[in-house]
């Protein structure tokens, strides 16, 4: 199963797309037909201090983010969510290889490029989009083992 992250940012960065789009930028866009304005410098953080065990964590390095771009903030929950499915994920891979595993073989279906899904690609796309989902940050992603995207609004 393969994920595009930039996929994951176009479909979450419609809530957050005043981070990238300012009014001065908008209004020129529509005066300006067909001319591309160049996106605000995002300020990267630089880590001076590195743990010797970990390094730097997926989490430090979206918080140090988030503190030079204030209008990031967002992305630090979506982050938060792909790196706890990811290690979810990492776990049932590790179970996968036991003798006993459900989550070996194939699911008996095909995904949108015609190829068989396997049960744990079936599965981490569950978890993910389980993950997405309860961040309240996404409303549709989309993914090679969904024929169409998936709506993530949680029912009321």
């Amino acid at each position: 199963m393969k994920f595009s992250i930039s996929a994951l940012f176009i479909v979450s960065l419609a809530g957050v797309s005043n981070a990238f789009v300012t009014k001065q930028s908008a209004q020129s866009v529509a005066t300006k037909l067909n001319v591309a304005t160049e996106p605000p410098t995002l300020k990267v953080p630089v880590l001076d201090e590195v743990c010797e065990t970990t390094g730097v964590t997926l989490k430090r390095y979206m918080n140090e983010v988030a503190m030079l771009n204030p209008e990031l903030t967002e992305l630090v929950t979506l982050f938060g969510a792909i790196d706890t499915a990811c290690k979810a994920i990492t776990n049932m891979v590790k179970r996968s290889q036991l003798p006993s595993s459900e989550t070996l073989g194939l699911e008996g279906e095909v995904n949108v490029q015609g190829e068989d899904q396997k049960k744990l690609d079936v599965i981490t796309n569950e978890v993910l989009k389980r993950a997405l989902r309860f961040t309240g940050r996404m409303g549709v992603l989309a993914s090679e083992e969904e024929d169409v995207p998936v709506s993530l609004f949680r029912p009321k």
